[in-house]
């Protein structure tokens, strides 16, 4: 396919340019360091269309504008977007890891780490909650906040952000082709971010093949996970639906028995209880690449999240019903054999200890590698598109 380089000479007179430039370095000494610029195909690419998947809505009803997805593209990429230039949205959502990042926490524009661990936003239009505390329901009010967070990305004044963009010449055409004119504005930046990351679609996975083919392509491995997830261990009480995220409940997993982070603010339940320790359920579609895990990444590998949910359940006084005895409120039931008393702590939940099998652990964790689309993390309308001169 052709690629078409959008540059300053071509797209304006090389005064203009001039102007534009010395005009951009009174506001910003490193406005245009490193002159990143984007390349794009000549031919748009197809954001819009998705393989016919049963029960499942990738876009959240929204129609995808393919000019609005590839402007969503590059601000997503676009660096200009933080207060020193140094990071972008895709700086902490990398493509590779299925849009999370490398570390248990992720550094800002001036290296300041993140709080909680980078989430993956992948099948980003069908959920219904955003962050780990699930303060955001609205994709097109999400896309915003890291931009103005005063750790992640920095700039906090919206008239700013829009001043950094309209200075970028590559981005006339690319409003033009979307909008009908080269306007900036917050609420088109908002809807092109949120078009782009609405396309990020993964779908192409063993476990989505198997879904309309009986799982006639999994391996006796992969089938016996797969039966132990949905049927002996509460894996699919909390991990449902098409997404494998329980579509955006609050959960409290027993990770501590003392949050530093108290994760979704409000009360438990009947008595009224300040919620300590409960955060989104994420998905587990790409898990085999995104860890670490866990809203504070405390947990590295696969392997060590099974251990955790088979032995390490902590106590907590609002452990999620999921994961509680069966006599202690728990939904799900296992034999009476492996149900025997554990080490309490008497102020809190009796956790559910599983008592997996070495052969049960490797199960579950290869059927969570059916959950991994391959193509998807090198697909290249999701990838970077700027280059360095």
């Amino acid at each position: 396919m052709k690629e078409v380089k959008f540059t300053y000479l071509s797209l304006f007179p090389t005064l203009f340019g001039i102007v534009l430039f010395f005009n951009a370095c009174q506001k910003d000494i490193e406005f245009l360091e490193g002159n990143r610029v984007p390349i794009l195909p000549e031919e748009v690419y197809k954001y819009d269309s998705l393989p016919n998947v049963p029960d499942f809505d990738p876009f959240g009803g929204v129609n995808i504008d393919n000019q609005k997805a590839t402007l969503g593209r590059v601000l997503f990429y676009e660096t200009q977007l933080s207060l020193n230039n140094r990071v972008s949205c895709g700086t902490c959502h990398k493509q590779h890891k299925a849009f999370s990042d490398i570390g248990a926490s992720s550094p800002g524009f001036h290296n300041a780490q993140s709080g909680r661990n980078t989430p993956s936003i992948v099948n980003a239009g069908a959920q219904v909650g955003f962050f780990w505390d699930l303060r955001e329901s609205s994709l097109s009010e999400m896309v915003l906040q890291p931009i103005a967070n005063h750790f992640e990305m920095g700039i906090e004044s919206q008239e700013y952000m829009v001043e950094k963009i309209e200075a970028l010449s590559y981005y006339n055409v690319l409003f033009e082709n979307a909008y009908g004119d080269d306007e900036v504005t917050v609420s088109r930046i908002s809807e092109s971010l949120d078009q782009f990351i609405r396309s990020v679609v993964s779908i192409n996975t063993a476990f989505d093949i198997g879904r309309v083919t009986a799982f006639s392509n999994f391996n006796a491995e992969e089938e016996l996970g797969r039966q132990l997830f949905f049927q002996k261990f509460p894996c699919s009480g909390c991990h449902g639906g098409s997404e494998l995220n329980g579509l955006a409940n609050a959960e409290n997993i027993g990770l501590q028995m003392d949050y530093t982070d108290n994760g979704v603010p409000g009360f438990v339940g009947f008595n009224n209880t300040t919620r300590d320790g409960w955060f989104k359920v994420p998905t587990l579609r790409n898990c085999e690449v995104s860890g670490p895990f866990m809203h504070d990444g405390s947990i590295a590998t696969l392997e060590e999240v099974i251990e955790f949910y088979n032995s390490g359940i902590k106590p907590h006084p609002q452990l999620s019903s999921m994961l509680r005895k069966h006599d202690d409120g728990g939904f799900f039931n296992l034999p009476e054999e492996i149900s025997g008393p554990d080490d309490l702590d008497p102020h809190g939940r009796q956790p559910m200890r599983m008592h997996m099998t070495e052969v049960e652990k490797k199960a579950l964790l290869a059927f969570l590698k059916t959950l991994t689309d391959h193509p998807f993390l090198v697909d290249q309308r999701y990838s970077d598109p700027f280059v360095i001169e």
